[in-house]
């Protein structure tokens, strides 16, 4: 907490000493600025749509990570098979799934896909990025569950574990102290990918920052006020990840191992 006190002062310190070195008028350029937010933010309401930019991209953040979390533990299921041959789909999906832009993917499914049924842009969003995460997620449990040495699960139940007891006890622990960390980088990047539903005609944060622009002509605090949302969305998704991982893992959490 004091580091960061002290961080903060040093950045006004150094403002400070910035505006004097460049004599700039304080008054005149705090003035510029409140105008130029009152102008772009303000009038006609246009803060309206950075909340409805927001709504849509919480929305379709939120469910896309629960959806694409819950499809990437059915094909970790599905590559884990004793079927081959659903074993070979469940790895062609997740190569497709990495090799192809997610932005090709949004258009694909919106225009091609789901281009002749009356669906909403924001389901076909959804649809995608859940799809899209999915074979990330699947990778992320395969990288965990592969990490435990097998014999420890003979040796649990060589002590008399049954196979819940293995999983709670045994397996569990380990494979979401691996997942965790990882899963959570996936999902701030998810988050941030959203920042493509406007290509569909969503009003997300990005698509309403661009019109605020566009009609504007000023792209300071549109972008502005954007990335600081994005930023706020994602450090809450984190700090939600991270109180699970301290759950799970309270020894390497206190070591900083975030």
């Amino acid at each position: 907490m004091k580091r960061n006190i002290l961080k903060i002062l040093l950045i006004i310190l150094l403002v400070i000493i910035l505006f004097i070195i460049l004599k700039i008028d304080v008054r005149f350029f705090i003035s510029n600025i409140i105008e130029s937010f009152f102008r772009t933010v303000i009038e006609e309401q246009r803060y309206k749509l950075l909340l409805e930019g927001f709504i849509s991209t919480t929305i379709i953040s939120i469910i896309s990570i629960i959806l694409g979390t819950m499809l990437g533990i059915l094909i970790y299921c599905i590559r884990k098979s004793k079927f081959r041959t659903l074993r070979k789909i469940g790895g062609f999906y997740v190569k497709v799934m990495q090799g192809v832009p997610i932005t090709v993917l949004l258009l694909t499914a919106y225009y091609v896909i789901f281009g002749r049924i009356n669906i909403e842009p924001v389901l076909v969003a959804i649809i995608t990025f859940s799809i899209y995460f999915s074979a990330y997620v699947s990778e992320i449990f395969k990288g965990a569950m592969d990490s435990i040495n097998i014999s420890q699960i003979h040796s649990a139940y060589a002590l008399g574990f049954n196979k819940f007891q293995t999983i709670k006890y045994i397996i569990l622990p380990q494979a979401l102290t691996y997942t965790i960390p990882v899963y959570k980088n996936e999902v701030v990047s998810l988050v941030k990918l959203t920042s493509i539903a406007g290509y569909i005609s969503i009003m997300d944060l990005t698509k309403a920052s661009d019109i605020i622009r566009n009609r504007t002509y000023e792209a300071f605090f549109p972008l502005i006020i954007t990335a600081i949302i994005y930023f706020i969305l994602c450090y809450f998704i984190s700090k939600i990840l991270d109180l699970l991982y301290k759950k799970v893992n309270p020894r390497n959490y206190a070591r900083g191992d975030k």
